[in-house]
């Protein structure tokens, strides 16, 4: 995960990793993007133990290996266990999307507590807050399979609004915006 996070690990290995040697990062086999770098990312910075990314990696080879292991159409049981691969694959990815949501939750409630200060940066705060909005918006592209309903997704928007509470905001309205945050984060991880 510290690899695929960009977090640590070996140098040579940080997102991507010439496996074959021949010099160059062939981006279809050996290249990490962005939803398995934010994967690796929150199990990497998670407090409790998750393993978004290697169960993800896990499904996606075990479903490789079972395409690949049978000579001609799947039938109905070999098809039944590659959809649960699938469903494996969906469920962490959206796990993961959640995940970044609430990191970006906290990431705003972090800029919002240094407004008035020197540590105050509104570039990072306008980025968090992108970033935020960004992901709350990828979570509802999978109808079949998102663990929000409709009313949740709704919600979520209503919850972040269309452009941060910045620091000329009254101390009402920053602290409005405060408990919603923290309500979608709430959502969110009981989701």
């Amino acid at each position: 995960d510290e690899e695929i996070a960009l977090k640590g690990g070996r140098g040579e290995w940080q997102g991507a990793h010439d496996a074959d040697g021949d010099g160059r990062i062939d981006l279809n086999s050996e290249y990490n993007f962005g939803h398995s770098q934010n994967a690796g990312k929150r199990d990497h910075g998670a407090r409790i133990a998750t393993h978004l990314s290697e169960n993800t990696f896990e499904a996606f080879l075990a479903g490789r290996a079972l395409i690949s292991a049978v000579a001609g159409p799947l039938d109905a049981t070999q098809m039944a266990e590659l959809r649960g691969y699938r469903d494996t694959i969906v469920a962490n990815w959206e796990r993961a999307i959640a995940a970044t949501l609430v990191h970006y939750i906290n990431e705003v409630l972090g800029d919002m507590d240094a407004f008035g200060s020197a540590e105050y940066s509104f570039r990072d705060h306008a980025k968090h807050w992108s970033e935020l909005k960004g992901f709350s918006l990828a979570l509802q592209m999978n109808p079949h399979h998102s663990p929000l309903s409709a009313g949740d997704h709704r919600a979520l928007q209503d919850w972040i609004q269309q452009k941060p509470v910045l620091s000329n905001a009254t101390n009402s309205e920053q602290e409005d915006y405060r408990k919603a945050l923290l309500e979608a984060r709430g959502h969110l991880q009981n989701a």
